[in-house]
């Protein structure tokens, strides 16, 4: 059971506020103005922060971080569709700012529209140095593009090329990695975990996400990759799931049953959680509530994969 550290990346902090870090700006400039608009964004105080952004946009016409502001503002507030519309008709008044294609790929990727997100980013990927370290910002959310869109294997090429030009650089290894257990590829999958913790061995996502995978083959390398885990993220229910789910194909049935019960608690609607309790019931021989428990869980939108498995398990319970 994967989890991922990865979050969104801002829409356009990325590309406009790099000098910003750790300087004062001098009162009444439109560096103070954009400082006062994001505190009022990270408030919710967004209204405020619209006005700020656009009279921010006034003050410096040759930036295009006013008007992705009001983009980002409109943005906190679901109007997704709307924000898209005002930086493509920004877009087309000024064709040759990359920031604002760039804006609306994420735009897109929350929107779900991820062709218009693919076409943005290939037409920045053009215009830029594609062996610059910069364009790796713009590989990882193509990668997500695909991935995201289904496109599965062009994705892990994408996100191969990201981390081609920053190998270290965890947020990329992370997408790559998970994208090809997503795909199947466990092997290659490993490694890159094993490659995050090189770079950082008290990774917690890297550690839970290889004890989940060497349950079957390692069982003694997978306890202590979950012990880990579990020691940095106590209250994740994914860690505190995987450590259970190593318990149990080392037939630690009596071990393991706590732990289905505590992360199904805090995450009552996960259907992957309750297929594990399930089968660890069934192994107790608790058979009538592991029947229980599968059937929910087969009301819970599980994963193709775990669908198949919950009903595999409802067969054998059926006998």
């Amino acid at each position: 059971m994967a989890f991922s550290i990865r979050k969104n990346l801002p829409l356009f902090l990325i590309l406009l506020t790099g000098n910003l870090h750790g300087q004062e700006a001098a009162p009444g400039s439109p560096d103070t103005l954009f400082q006062s608009a994001m505190s009022q964004l990270q408030q919710g105080k967004y209204q405020d922060a619209e006005v700020s952004f656009r009279k921010l946009s006034e003050m410096e016409p040759g930036s295009s971080r006013g008007i992705l502001g009001v983009a980002e503002v409109w943005g906190a507030q679901k109007k997704i569709d709307d924000a898209i519309g005002l930086v493509q008709a920004e877009s087309a008044k000024y064709p040759a700012r990359l920031e604002l294609h760039y804006a609306i790929g994420n735009l897109a990727l929350v929107a779900a529209k991820y062709d218009l997100a693919i076409s943005e980013f290939q037409l920045v990927l053009e215009r830029v140095d594609r062996n610059a370290k910069e364009a790796s910002e713009v590989y990882l959310r193509m990668g997500e593009a695909y991935r995201l869109k289904g496109d599965v294997e062009f994705a892990i090429n994408v996100f191969q090329k990201a981390q081609a030009l920053q190998p270290s650089n965890l947020v990329i290894v992370n997408a790559l990695a998970a994208t090809l257990e997503m795909s199947g590829q466990r092997k290659s999958a490993a490694e890159q975990y094993r490659k995050m913790l090189e770079l950082d061995p008290k990774n917690g996502v890297a550690l839970n996400n290889l004890a989940f995978m060497l349950a079957d083959t390692d069982g003694a390398l997978a306890l202590a990759y979950a012990l880990r885990a579990r020691q940095l993220f106590p209250n994740e229910p994914t860690v505190i799931d995987t450590l259970g789910w190593v318990y149990l194909k080392s037939n630690r049935i009596d071990d393991a049953l706590p732990l289905f019960r505590d992360a199904l608690k805090k995450n009552p609607g996960n259907a992957a959680y309750r297929y594990h309790l399930a089968a660890a019931l069934e192994q107790k021989g608790a058979h009538a509530e592991a029947r229980q428990e599968a059937e929910t869980a087969l009301k819970s939108n599980p994963s193709k994969d775990d669908a198949q498995k919950i009903n595999e398990l409802l067969r054998t319970l059926h006998q």
